[in-house]
């Protein structure tokens, strides 16, 4: 490392939908379409009160009977479909839509939830058409632009996510997770100042959301605001203490400002959490290696490439330690190494090191 170390991301990738915890009740569409006079509608009802209960087997009992009786009603055919939603039995759920949509093809609900069917089983360009397509039927409802930005995303089309997160935060602007996804749209573009004022809108309205309080720590790591990046991540770390990831960071960013005592403080406590992660140890070598404890780095960089022989930064670290005690046997052989298992993007240390190893290197 350069400097000290790279914040690791804990921001994990968003897909179209999170699907666990959906319950999506009975559309009121669709229950105008079922009479309230009759057995199918008692059924019907009978179905929503289970699944309300998480009882989705006893729901699908009763629409199955319903469809037996009467299988020209759209509104059992949605209802089952929301309950296969439920149970993540997505075939079945977009079966069930279909049918629905057939006829009824007018309902923009439906094709917003079978649009959550398709993008559950990966079919991304499905899942386009039938938000598009609610859309059309219903152009102020903010989810379903919401829902096609995160598509868009999957397709690589930032550009397009970008107006549909815009168009879904005009029309509904207390909804944090608009703003948090958009967030995390212009940190994948490097645009951190927009990034920033997206994560303290969602934080306006959840401030108590470890999630975004997390990426903002990371924002201020990356814009180099060191100070706010330690009050967040030790704010994580208080509610948190056994995730060992923010106790890395923190030891990172103490690092970073010359307070290594905090530092080594905080690498031992993600050490004492889990002692199998190679960027603890190697973040840890660093700081005895600032301090000129060479030594004490070397055991440290070896730690981290006992969890992962295949770390590049140990390596790297490993030849700069052993260059600071004139081994040049082992500083070759440790940045040979680190060249091999280089990312493609680490210009300047691939750089580095190829200089080192071609001074080094020469037939006497």
């Amino acid at each position: 490392m350069n400097e000290i170390g790279l914040l690791k991301k804990i921001i994990k990738a968003t897909s179209v939908c999170a699907m666990a915890g959906i319950l999506v009740v009975q559309s009121p569409v669709w229950a105008e379409v079922v009479h309230n006079d009759d057995e199918v509608k008692a059924l019907y009802t009978e179905s929503i009160d289970h699944m309300r209960a998480g009882q989705y087997d006893l729901a699908v009992s009763c629409l199955n009977k319903a469809i037996e009786m009467d299988p020209s009603r759209v509104a059992l055919y949605g209802q089952r479909g929301t309950i296969y939603l439920n149970q993540q039995k997505f075939a079945e759920a977009i079966q069930d839509f279909t049918k629905a949509i057939e006829l009824a093809p007018e309902h923009a609900q439906t094709y917003g939830l079978r649009a959550l069917a398709y993008g559950s089983t990966g079919e991304t360009i499905d899942a386009m058409r039938d938000l598009t397509k609610a859309i059309n039927l219903e152009p102020n409802n903010a989810v379903f632009y919401y829902r096609r930005a995160m598509t868009f995303e999957l397709l690589k089309g930032e550009d397009y996510a970008l107006e549909d997160y815009n168009k879904a935060i005009e029309l509904k602007q207390d909804d944090a997770n608009y703003y948090f996804h958009r967030c995390m749209l212009y940190m994948r573009q490097r645009k951190h100042d927009l990034a920033m004022q997206d994560i303290n809108s969602a934080l306006g309205l959840q401030g108590n959301n470890m999630k975004f309080i997390a990426v903002r720590a990371f924002l201020y790591a990356q814009v180099r605001d060191v100070e706010n990046a330690i009050r967040d991540y030790e704010t994580l770390a208080g509610k948190n203490p056994l995730d060992y990831s923010v106790m890395d960071n923190l030891g990172v960013l103490y690092g970073g400002k010359g307070d290594f005592s905090k530092a080594r403080e905080y690498f031992d406590r993600s050490l004492a959490i889990n002692d199998s992660h190679p960027e603890v140890y190697n973040g840890r070598g660093y700081i005895e290696f600032l301090q000129g404890n060479h030594d004490t780095a070397i055991d440290l960089y070896k730690k981290a490439l006992e969890c992962n022989g295949e770390y590049s930064d140990a390596y790297f670290n490993l030849a700069q330690s052993y260059d600071a005690l004139g081994n040049t046997e082992l500083v070759l052989e440790s940045y040979k190494k680190f060249l091999k298992y280089a990312a493609y993007n680490d210009y300047d240390r691939v750089a580095q090191a190829q200089k080192r190893v071609s001074e080094l290197d020469k037939p006497e």
